[in-house]
Order: C-alpha cells, then sequence, then structure tokens
C-alpha cells in the first residue's frame, strides 16, 4: 500500500459572524470543505479520494464529515436541487 500521507486541499470555507446575545462578542460559525485527491498505490491501484466537510464554531472544529465520493456526489446533486426548488419557488412568489 501506498506510503504517501494523506494531503488534503482546502476548497471551500464559508463563514458566518453574529453577534453572541449572551455576551455580546463578536463570533463566527465556519464550514470548511476539503478535497483529499484520488491516489495511485505502490501496486498500481488507484484509490478514490475522500471528502472532508468540517464545522466549526471561532478557532474550534465542532464536528466533521468524511465522505466518499459517492456520498459528496449525492450531497452535491440534493443541495442543486434544494437551490433550483427554491429558485422556482421565489420566482413564482414574485409572479402573484
Amino acid at each position: 500500500m501506498s506510503t504517501k500521507p494523506r494531503i488534503y486541499e482546502r476548497r471551500l470555507q464559508i463563514k458566518h459572524f453574529f453577534d453572541d446575545r449572551e455576551t455580546g462578542a463578536k463570533r463566527r460559525t465556519w464550514l470548511e470543505v476539503q478535497l483529499q485527491p484520488p491516489q495511485k498505490t505502490d501496486e498500481g491501484w488507484v484509490n478514490d479520494g475522500r471528502i472532508r466537510v468540517s464545522l466549526g464554531e471561532d478557532r474550534d472544529i465542532k464536528g466533521a464529515f468524511l465522505l466518499n465520493i459517492d456520498e459528496a456526489s449525492r450531497l452535491f446533486k440534493t443541495l442543486e436541487t434544494i437551490v433550483e426548488d427554491h429558485e422556482r419557488m421565489k420566482g413564482e412568489l414574485w409572479k402573484r
């Protein structure tokens, strides 16, 4: 098996800033998407990469999901469908 380290490349980071109601301090939450590219093993096999989705608050990671390519594809298609449905519904409301 390949001894290459698993390297993740940041592909997207979304930050949301807000005022904490209890302390009044500025806080942030974030979502980060990273890619571990496919790799070729020393035996010549090509292993799929992975997608890591991390959720955090300020500087701390609160949770992370490691998705295989099939799961990432399903997530992508679901998000795309949600956005299309949203835009269709919004357009219908403007027509009324």
